[in-house]
């Protein structure tokens, strides 16, 4: 498939001076995709011999980081103590010391005796706190969909192992992050209930029986949100003669690094004018692609296996001989 994408794009921006053009696709959700084959929707890979060498910034866990700039509201609405570390421990522990937030509960929740590889670890919790943040069910078990397809609990499909997500939803930090997710997810919730009623009836934001979806709904304020917010980073590169070479829902791209005072110049915008401190760019280095012969690996490893018969065939031949010399 990424061949396949990769030989579409090279054919359209041979004729387009290097140019790979996309048809903007506006979502009801807020954000902008494009049609057909695009920089979003193509792997990593071959993003990188769309864009070359390049740099990356991204927001740092975007959803947890967009409800939590509604935790103040949250707490004056519910009557309580203002003190955020009282009432999102959990919440702010993640987004300002994510990597020991990690290590700790990947310690409790994948055992010596875990079946998934150390490497593949943090990824799996990754996955695992973003789909709680969007909602993810804490059930293990799936149900049938209105076309008949059956389908799992994200959780499910991200820790398939059975006993680490037991561990991992009996984990006391996960189970306070959760709580405080769900309060801040209730919280918004009912804020559009109460603003927006009339967004309830539109049918992108139903069930497939015709009820308010409250994923959904939280969807469409964070993607909104997004949108807002990489906005405003877009705006203020844009100021300074920064063209974005590529736009990936919370991530944007430039060809050049934006350096350390500038990206802090963006940040403090985005906190500014959104009212929300919680905002952070991640900045990351492109490499870009680097060809490599598939049809030289087959070769090479074509060749070892040759090698390899050879010598078992010798080694036959030996054994007889020996056998022949000894009897």
């Amino acid at each position: 498939m990424a061949l396949r994408q990769s030989l579409s794009i090279l054919g359209i921006a041979s004729v387009t001076k290097g140019y790979y053009l996309q048809r903007k696709k506006p979502s009801p959700f807020g954000r902008t995709y494009y049609e057909g084959v695009s920089v979003q929707n193509v792997n990593k890979e071959l993003r990188r011999a769309m864009l070359g060498n390049c740099w990356e910034y991204d927001i740092r866990s975007s959803v947890v980081a967009w409800k939590m700039g509604y935790a103040r509201g949250y707490l004056a609405a519910s009557g309580l103590d203002q003190d955020l570390k009282k009432s999102f421990p959990s919440t702010l522990l993640y987004l300002e010391h994510k990597a020991d937030f990690m290590a700790t509960v990947s310690h409790y929740v994948f055992l010596e005796s875990s079946p998934v590889p150390k490497d593949l670890r943090p990824k799996l919790l990754k996955r695992a706190f973003t789909a709680i943040s969007f909602g993810a069910r804490q059930t293990a078990k799936g149900w049938l969909d209105a076309s008949g397809n059956w389908t799992n609990p994200a959780l499910v499909d991200i820790l398939q192992n059975s006993d680490d997500r037991t561990r991992f939803l009996s984990d006391f930090t996960v189970k306070q992050f959760i709580k405080e997710q769900n309060a801040l997810d209730d919280y918004l919730y009912d804020l559009f209930k109460k603003f927006r009623p009339d967004l309830l009836l539109e049918r992108y934001l139903q069930t497939d029986s015709g009820r308010p979806s409250k994923a959904k709904v939280l969807a469409y304020l964070y993607q909104h949100g997004e949108t807002q917010v990489m906005d405003i980073v877009r705006q203020a590169a844009l100021a300074k003669g920064l063209v974005p070479i590529a736009n990936v829902h919370d991530a944007i791209f430039f060809k050049r690094r934006l350096g350390a005072e500038f990206k802090n110049a963006i940040e403090w915008q985005m906190r500014e004018q959104t009212a929300n401190p919680y905002w952070h760019l991640t900045p990351k280095q492109i490499e870009r692609y680097t060809p490599r012969s598939l049809n030289a690996e087959r070769e090479l490893s074509e060749h070892k296996k040759r090698i390899e018969q050879e010598e078992l065939l010798a080694k036959g031949y030996k054994s007889v001989f020996s056998n022949i010399l000894t009897g």
